[in-house]
């Protein structure tokens, strides 16, 4: 299948790789065919440079999926509910999976490289889970697997059988990571932690508990076992361990190494200006609770409002919304931290984990230490955190289905900007509940889609590996179908003003 075949590693792609990040050590090294670079040729350190940089950059989307996690409202974008094509993240395998395997591969068989092989190992994961929980059962096991040996047409391999080999990956991953003196380091070549293998054992067992609460709902053994193993293990707990990737200030030598956002005004283009409005649940949930953040995340409209844009319009409700509020600029700035796994997400994630039962602890505690590190991660006064967490919404309360309701709601706060996590927690939670437009929207049954379709491009190209995937869905290959994991009774659950316009008060 072409569009995940292996492509040959030219020169010219080598050079590109090294000028933006400034990696030339070594590079009168490198093969100069002009055709093709072997594998005893690719150093590992450029290719993981790039691939951590560009995946890094893309967890701020401000896309199609950014309007489904209600970060976002795009002036532009029309009726969002509609079938279109999804071809990202399904170009992950060309862009960075490829590169991910070919590091994996070059590293295996040396003992000295076992650190980088592991970091490599992980951030693989990393990079699948976005890819399959989008989709849901995507190419997997025959996926680079050789330099020379390329299956054309790969399998798509079960969602379920992923998860349970992500799961095992991340354990031995971690276990590998050694603080030996004697294993070579990325070092810079690390844009997150340069080459810290305390760090990234944190990271792989903090992503682990994250896929781990994901089944919880289709498969409670596999996450109790996973959640067990890493409850109080060595997680990222404070905001100095914090997963970030930072992108180079106004600057920096090439303009791709700034955050994305500021590229788009850089570059004229309004898709990062006007156009690009807050979400109504963004709004609304720092809005109802009094959320010190408001301010820090949001820039009022022309009438100095915060109001929501909301999704799925019809041609009337759009004639009479009023304008809305904007991401504020500190999410337009050259230097911008991509947050990968922060502290308070893993604070959250252990708070569901005790209130479903999975661990022991306080549930209560750790989600006020989730909210404190989120607020303290944005330069919020700790006079007004502790004013927040003496209101309701600061101390769990009610049925634990409430509690719960409370603990993903401030996950999504925390996560800012993060639209594949978002989205898929969406999914798996119900939470935060999003208002949707009257517009008629018959691909997702008026709601917002479960899963994208698989790209057209799929169909041409590895036609028995999608049609396979296709058939095992509930109503094929469509925007409404459950993934494995999209498992919890009574999801979607209705906005409280779910039918009545305006959609607040």
């Amino acid at each position: 299948m072409k569009t995940i075949k292996r492509i040959p590693i030219t020169l010219s792609l080598l050079i590109a790789m090294c000028i933006p990040l400034s990696c030339t050590d070594g590079f009168d090294e490198l093969n100069t065919n002009p055709k093709l670079i072997t594998d005893d040729d690719i150093k590992p350190s450029l290719l993981f440079t790039k691939v951590m940089k560009e995946s890094g950059f893309d967890i701020l989307n401000v896309d199609r999926i950014g309007e489904y996690s209600s970060y976002i409202k795009r002036a532009d974008s029309g009726n969002m509910l509609s079938l279109t094509d999804f071809p990202e993240p399904f170009n992950y395998y060309t862009t960075y999976i490829e590169n991910l395997a070919a590091i994996i591969r070059l590293t295996a068989d040396n003992p000295e490289l076992q650190n980088q092989n592991a970091i490599a190992r992980i951030w693989k994961v990393w990079v699948y889970h976005r890819m399959t929980d989008v989709y849901g059962d995507i190419p997997y096991t025959e996926v680079a697997t050789s330099f020379d040996d390329i299956v054309l047409y790969p399998k798509y391999d079960t969602q379920e059988s992923i998860y349970i080999d992500m799961l095992k990956e991340l354990k031995e991953a971690a276990a590998a990571l050694s603080p030996s003196a004697e294993q070579a380091s990325f070092g810079a070549a690390d844009v997150m932690f340069a080459g810290d293998s305390d760090a990234w054992k944190r990271f792989a067992n903090s992503l682990r508990l994250r896929l781990a609460l994901r089944v919880r709902y289709v498969d409670a053994s596999l996450a109790q076992t996973n959640v067990a193993e890493v409850f109080s293990s060595n997680l990222i707990a404070t905001n100095a361990q914090n997963a970030v990737i930072t992108s180079e200030g106004a600057d920096a030598a090439d303009l791709s190494n700034t955050n994305p956002l500021y590229q788009e005004v850089v570059n004229g283009n309004p898709g990062a200006g006007s156009s690009i409005s807050a979400g109504l649940a963004l709004v609304e949930n720092l809005l109802s609770t009094d959320d010190p953040r408001l301010t820090i995340y949001l820039e009022p409209n022309d009438d100095m409002e915060f109001v929501g844009g909301a999704i799925n319009l019809s041609q009337e409700e759009r004639a009479i919304y009023p304008q809305s509020a904007k991401w504020s600029q500190y999410f337009r700035n050259a230097t911008y931290d991509f947050n990968v796994i922060q502290a308070s997400e893993v604070h959250f994630l252990k708070a569901e984990a005790v209130l479903a039962g999975l661990a022991n602890g306080d549930a209560n505690e750790l989600y006020q230490n989730g909210i404190t590190l989120a607020m303290e991660q944005y330069g919020v006064d700790p006079g007004d955190i502790t004013t927040f967490l003496a209101s309701p919404a600061g101390v769990l309360s009610g049925t634990d289905e409430e509690k719960l309701e409370m603990i993903i709601t401030q996950k999504y706060l925390a996560l800012m900007g993060d639209s594949y996590e978002v989205f898929a927690e969406h999914r798996r939670t119900g939470y935060p509940r999003v208002w949707i437009g009257s517009e008629p929207a018959a691909e997702t049954n008026n709601a917002l889609p479960r899963r994208f379709p698989y790209p057209l491009i799929e169909y041409n190209l590895n036609a028995p590996g999608v049609e396979a995937a296709a058939a095992r869905l509930d109503g094929g290959d469509i925007m409404r179908a459950r993934i494995w994991w999209d498992a919890k009774a009574g999801v979607p659950f209705d906005h409280p003003r779910q039918g009545m316009f305006p959609p607040y008060e």
